[in-house]
């Protein structure tokens, strides 16, 4: 909350984004609904991509379907940034996913 005032910084020339949440952490999922609307009050029809990370820590929720998710037709992603599962793919589609909305008219 205290650095909400620049929030508006984060998304300016965005060309798509990655929104992460920790699968150990529940208040970093219920988040995700906060950090969406901003995303489409500031960035309306940027590419996003949702992933589920520290999967190392939660095997588990590999086999769940997040419905924040589903419900907004995003992909979804499981990964673990510790050990690098799905990381590299994730930054992969984010660019593919940018430059093709930027080739758009």
């Amino acid at each position: 909350e205290r650095f909400a005032s620049m929030h508006p910084s984060y998304y300016f020339r965005a060309q798509s984004c990655v929104l992460v949440f920790d699968v150990t952490r529940k208040i970093t999922y219920k988040n995700l609904i906060q950090w969406y609307k901003e995303l489409k009050q500031y960035r309306p029809g940027i590419p996003i991509i949702c992933v589920a990370n520290k999967i190392d820590l939660n095997t588990k929720a590999t086999t769940k379907k997040f419905k924040f998710a589903t419900s907004r037709n995003l992909p979804l992603y499981y990964c673990s940034a510790a050990d690098g599962t799905n990381v590299v793919r994730v930054f992969k589609e984010a660019i593919k996913l940018a430059v093709d909305g930027a080739q758009k008219p």
